[in-house]
């Protein structure tokens, strides 16, 4: 096991397809416990929420900042008896929602995306809390 920085991730776990038993032998293997502490959710669907609940461990916290679904279910128990915590993200309403997608038909946005790999992503938050990154940055799994 790397000697865990001061900042940053130590380990990566791509979940696609995989079942909640699946990633969590991967986390044992790796770092020799089932659960995690902390979970931002990019994705914000049903599924990715109800894994993310389940990887936690007590007193966890997951942060969604991934806006795909209208409603966030999660069984009480565990979630009260092990205190977790849940972090949602507001940016706007249905009206802004329509009104920035109107721009963008129109041609009137822009971005700038930049792929990170995942072995760059801790030098990259780095330079995202230092205010150097212009745009949003998306961590490519190779």
């Amino acid at each position: 096991m790397p000697d865990p920085g001061p900042d940053g991730a130590d380990y990566g776990i791509n979940v696609r397809d995989k079942s909640t038993e699946a990633v969590q032998d991967e986390l044992e293997s790796l770092t020799g416990r089932r659960t995690i502490d902390a979970v931002l959710d990019c994705v914000g669907s049903e599924a990715s929420i109800s894994m993310g609940f389940d990887l936690l461990g007590p007193e966890g916290a997951l942060a969604a900042v991934g806006l795909m679904s209208d409603r966030v279910e999660h069984r009480q128990f565990p979630f009260v008896g092990t205190e977790l915590s849940y972090l949602g993200s507001f940016w706007g309403n249905h009206l802004d929602l329509v009104e920035v997608l109107s721009l963008a038909e129109a041609g009137l946005v822009t971005q700038n995306v930049t792929e990170v790999g995942l072995e760059d992503v801790n030098e990259n938050l780095e330079a995202l809390g230092r205010g150097d990154v212009v745009g949003r940055q998306v961590i490519v799994f190779d």
